[in-house]
């Protein structure tokens, strides 16, 4: 009795699948990122505390692979690998879902959410990563059948620190560091197949 309720609803839901419309792609652009870090350190021990908040820029190459559903559903996975002026680099791998909205037969919005992981690397001494997740809109032109432009802007917060501890000159201290959010806007090619 077990086997023919799994069986049955194996087949329901693959038939399910067989009549929803599929379709494939892969995208390539340029994103720019604006990250918003903030420091902190405290030596309790004279009463000095102090800090700073700082930001960084930068432009990368953003792949994606993906599905969209229905013709209104899209799912992806995106990465991209922001160079950093001090030679680290900032690494994004993210799951994204976005709504799309039709204006017409080769134009429309979208609008979703992402959620997935952000490492960030200076040097062999500052290494973090944690959760990256946020929302994202933008808009979708057809060129042809199988190519669309796309344009789109990003809002991301993150739970990504590193805590230090040390002395100097005697005195005891202890600092963090933080990514706290970045705003990005980015424009690609997409290949529907």
């Amino acid at each position: 009795m077990k086997k023919t309720i799994v069986m049955a609803s194996l087949v329901a839901a693959s038939t399910s699948m067989m009549a929803m419309d599929l379709q494939y792609f892969l995208g390539a652009g340029a994103e720019r990122g604006d990250a918003n870090f903030k420091g902190t350190i405290n030596a309790p021990s004279i009463g000095y505390t102090e800090s700073e908040s700082f930001s960084d820029d930068a432009l990368s190459l953003k792949l994606k692979l993906g599905v969209i559903l229905d013709k209104t559903h899209r799912i992806s996975l995106s990465h991209v690998n922001y160079g950093i002026e001090d030679g680290g680099d900032f690494r994004i791998i993210l799951g994204n879902y976005d709504y799309l909205i039709p204006l017409n037969e080769d134009f429309r919005f979208f609008a979703g959410v992402h959620l997935g992981n952000a490492n960030y690397e200076e040097d062999s001494d500052l290494k973090m990563s944690g959760l990256a997740y946020g929302v994202q809109v933008g808009a979708i032109y057809d060129i042809t059948k199988n190519v669309e432009f796309e344009l789109g802007l990003a809002y991301t917060k993150y739970n990504v620190d590193k805590s230090f501890t040390g002395t100097e000159s005697g005195v005891n201290y202890n600092a963090k560091i933080e990514l706290e959010d970045s705003t990005s806007m980015s424009a690609g090619i997409n290949y529907k197949f």
